[in-house]
């Protein structure tokens, strides 16, 4: 539980609360009763809506800046909203771009400029920063067939995995056991459509290290590392369980990226700890994560500290406790497991979830059942435009 911060009233627009993030920042804001948290969504029914943190909620379906401006400029008068806080990326995007018209109409949590952003953002960008500025990543090429493709793609350490270029949250990843079966995938597709749009990627194996930080302007104002206890069922998706470690090396090379990004905002970096020693960065999620509630209860809030940085309230750089962190729908998996007697969920009983996590289940769940009997029209036209139930 984070202690020793600044306990100040205010309130935070999230514009994106159709976002998978949404309700995972919302219950970062648990421990600070004094403030209240409204949302502005592409969706009318998104589970941050049944949220007991959600003090309202403006569903508005816009295609354009001008627009959606001028709907956050009608609820920042309305509900009086200090701080301005994306949780993914489109929205981080959307205030990067219109950074200046925001300012005008309330405080913006810390914002990577635009090249940063783009660089975090784009694999084959950022293997190329990581190569400038000497930090260790994995070894990467460039699919676009030119002449030296296949030169360069001998460097690479079987297996090989491809990935579109900006892609996130694993989709769209293949693995290849031999350069030979890769070359061969590549020879069926058409060029026009992977050129340029893929990389070729070496897979490393070793321990997964994450680090989370929130910075402004190259230098970390809070961080926590964690590694994975119980990989997630999907292949490259983040861990369903994991474990709060401290790592000086780690921070180090950290440090050094975020520096040299002169990066405001915050993320979450993949690393890899290989087998030989090495730590090497694979990606940058410059967005919110999944497992923001987890570096809560270690004791540290990254959207209630995006918030006081925004205000310019400062605050102690936080220290974390060492706890594991179960994703609700794997501590209830687990704990079924470990009562049907599977030996590796001995881990299960010192873990750390929080009740107030039911909650986020519950409310996943009502928001599918209403997703699926609740479409047409006739059956929401008469549902009030703001509203919130308890978890």
């Amino acid at each position: 539980m984070p202690t020793s911060l600044p306990q100040e009233p205010f309130s935070v627009l999230i514009p994106d609360g159709e976002s998978a993030f949404a309700l995972f920042v919302a219950h970062c804001f648990s421990y600070f009763p004094n403030v209240k948290i409204h949302v502005l969504s592409r969706k009318r029914w998104s589970p941050i809506r049944f949220s007991r943190y959600c003090h309202s909620y403006t569903f508005e379906q816009t295609t354009d800046d001008a627009t959606r401006l001028d709907i956050i400029r009608q609820l920042a008068r309305k509900y009086r909203i200090d701080v301005f806080l994306p949780t993914d990326i489109p929205d981080i995007y959307f205030a990067i771009a219109n950074r200046e018209s925001l300012k005008e109409m309330m405080a913006l949590s810390p914002l990577p400029d635009a090249a940063a952003f783009e660089v975090a953002n784009n694999k084959w960008l950022l293997s190329q920063f990581l190569d400038g500025h000497r930090i260790p990543g994995p070894p990467t090429v460039l699919v676009d067939y030119s002449n030296e493709f296949e030169s360069r793609l001998r460097d690479l350490s079987p297996p090989i995995l491809l990935k579109p270029v900006t892609s996130r949250d694993g989709h769209g990843i293949k693995q290849f056991e031999t350069r030979l079966d890769f070359m061969h995938f590549l020879d069926q597709q058409h060029p026009e459509g992977i050129k340029g749009k893929y990389i070729a990627q070496s897979l490393l194996s070793g321990s997964d290290l994450d680090l989370n930080f929130l910075s402004r302007a190259g230098e970390i104002l809070a961080s926590t590392i964690q590694t994975a206890i119980i990989p997630n069922a999907k292949k490259y998706a983040a861990a369903g369980a994991i474990q709060f470690i401290k790592n000086d090396r780690f921070s180090e090379v950290a440090v050094k990226l975020v520096a040299g990004l002169g990066w405001s905002g915050y993320a979450n970096v993949d690393t890899i700890y290989t087998k030989d020693g090495s730590l090497r960065i694979v990606d940058i999620n410059a967005r919110f994560w999944g497992s923001v509630r987890g570096s809560l209860i270690a004791g540290v809030s990254f959207p209630y500290l995006a918030c006081l940085a925004a205000l310019n309230i400062p605050f102690p750089k936080p220290d974390y406790s060492e706890v594991r962190y179960f994703h609700p729908k794997t501590a209830i998996r687990e704990r079924v497991a470990a009562i049907t007697g599977r030996e590796q969920e001995k881990i299960f009983p010192s873990a750390s979830w929080g009740w107030n996590s039911f909650g986020t289940i519950l409310s996943e769940r009502l928001y599918g059942f209403m997703s699926r009997n609740y479409r047409a029209e006739n059956a929401i036209q008469h549902c009030p435009a703001e509203f919130c139930i308890a978890e």
